[in-house]
């Protein structure tokens, strides 16, 4: 009888073990790599909203900023040609917003640069991320479509400054050191 019931309360145990232990795994947070809840406090690398179509994004509103790791990336010279090199941990964040955006409504998606060439999902040392702030999940991209565009910053281009210069800029389209350093960031959104 003792054996019995030693037996039941250890089974009633382990059952009430294993469903707090399913219980605390789904109440379990992931760990998101973009920083998003700050992001808006960054300086902007660009002072404009990029209102303009470019492929990846169509139609889409754009505002890009920059987390205080990247604000003064290494820029090197060799070969008379200027690298830019972003240390690691720089985030850099693109608001994607409807063209009939109103300043206060939410971003329809977020996607982002994350500096981390260690991580074996990395391509040309950055992790690109899209994040839905409705789910508030983010998944990271693993394929070549974010960096086969981006790519086309370290060469010249038809965006922005048009990368005259042909310098290496580390798949960044608006380097925040090309003219005087990341926008400051002003009170309206």
């Amino acid at each position: 009888m003792r054996n019995a019931c030693s037996t039941a309360i250890l089974r009633i145990l382990v059952g009430i073990t294993c469903i707090l232990i399913g219980v605390s795994a789904c109440s379990k947070k992931e760990t998101l790599l973009l920083r998003t809840a700050e992001y808006r406090t960054w300086e902007k690398t660009t002072p404009d909203i990029l209102d303009y179509p470019i492929p990846g994004h169509e139609d889409k509103y754009r505002r890009i900023f920059i987390s205080p790791e990247g604000y003064t990336p290494g820029i090197t010279a060799k070969g008379g040609r200027t690298y830019y090199s972003f240390p690691a941990g720089t985030q850099i964040i693109k608001e994607i917003l409807d063209p009939s955006w109103n300043g206060t409504d939410p971003p329809l998606m977020l996607t982002g640069m994350v500096k981390k060439p260690e991580d074996p999902r990395a391509r040309g040392g950055w992790l690109w991320i899209v994040y839905v702030p409705k789910t508030g999940k983010e998944m990271v991209i693993t394929e070549e479509f974010c960096i086969t565009c981006h790519a086309n910053a370290n060469e010249p281009h038809p965006y922005g400054d048009k990368n005259r210069k042909n310098e290496f800029r580390d798949y960044v389209f608006f380097p925040p050191s090309v003219d005087s350093g990341p926008v400051k960031q002003d009170s309206s959104y």
